[in-house]
C-alpha cells in the first residue's frame, strides 16, 4: 500500500458550515508530491426512514439549490456539537415532520464521498409514529412539505432510479431489508 505523508496543510475557507483545506502530500517510497483538497463540514448528519402504521414512508419535499429543483428526501439534519446521533435524529424528525416515533433502530452510517468529503450520515428507522403536540418547528430559511407515500412504491422508485438523494436511497434499501419487504418491490 502506498504510504503518503502530509507535508503541509492550509485552510482555504473556514466558515461555520464548511471548511475547505488543501494538504500537500509526499509519497514516502518515491518522493512523488501532490495536493489533495478536502471539504470538511463541522458536523455529521442524520436522516430518518419513518414508516407509519399504514405502511407509508414520510418524505420531505423541498427545494435544493445546488440541483436547482425540488426533490424528495428524508427528514434529516445536522448533529449539533456534542449531540448523540440518535438524539439529533429524534430532534430533526420532530422539527421537520411534527411527529414523534415510539421505536427507533439504527440502520447504518455512510460517507457519500470518502475521497474528499469528511462527513457522514447516520441513518435511522422510526416506527410507531404519533403527532407531536407542538407540530413542526423549522430552522430559519427552511421550507418543506411532508409527503406520505407507500413504502413499497418508494422502494420501487429507488430501484428504478427515480430519486437523487443518497440518504433516501440508502435508507430505503437498508430499511427494506430490515423490514423484510425487499422482495415486494421486485414483483
Amino acid at each position: 500500500m502506498d504510504k503518503w505523508e502530509v507535508v503541509s496543510r492550509r485552510t482555504i475557507l473556514d466558515h461555520p458550515f464548511i471548511k475547505f483545506r488543501v494538504e500537500h502530500l509526499r509519497r514516502q517510497d518515491t518522493g512523488e508530491e501532490m495536493d489533495y483538497y478536502i471539504l470538511e463540514p463541522p458536523v455529521s448528519t442524520v436522516a430518518t426512514v419513518a414508516i407509519d402504521s399504514d405502511g407509508n414512508i414520510l418524505l420531505t419535499r423541498q427545494y435544493r439549490h445546488p440541483l436547482r429543483k425540488v426533490i424528495f428526501d428524508l427528514p434529516a439534519g445536522r448533529i449539533e456539537p456534542g449531540e448523540e446521533p440518535e438524539v439529533a435524529a429524534r430532534r430533526e424528525f420532530t422539527e421537520e415532520t411534527g411527529c414523534t416515533a415510539g421505536k427507533w433502530e439504527k440502520l447504518g452510517y455512510y460517507m457519500p464521498y470518502p475521497g474528499g468529503l469528511l462527513s457522514g450520515t447516520h441513518l435511522y428507522l422510526a416506527t410507531d409514529l404519533k403527532e407531536h403536540p407542538g407540530g413542526q418547528h423549522f430552522d430559519p430559511h427552511e421550507y418543506l412539505e411532508v409527503v406520505r407515500k407507500p413504502f413499497t412504491e418508494v422502494l420501487k422508485g429507488v430501484l428504478d432510479g427515480e430519486y437523487v438523494d443518497g440518504a433516501l436511497e440508502i435508507g430505503v434499501l437498508l430499511a427494506s431489508f430490515r423490514l423484510g419487504v425487499a422482495k415486494i418491490a421486485e414483483d
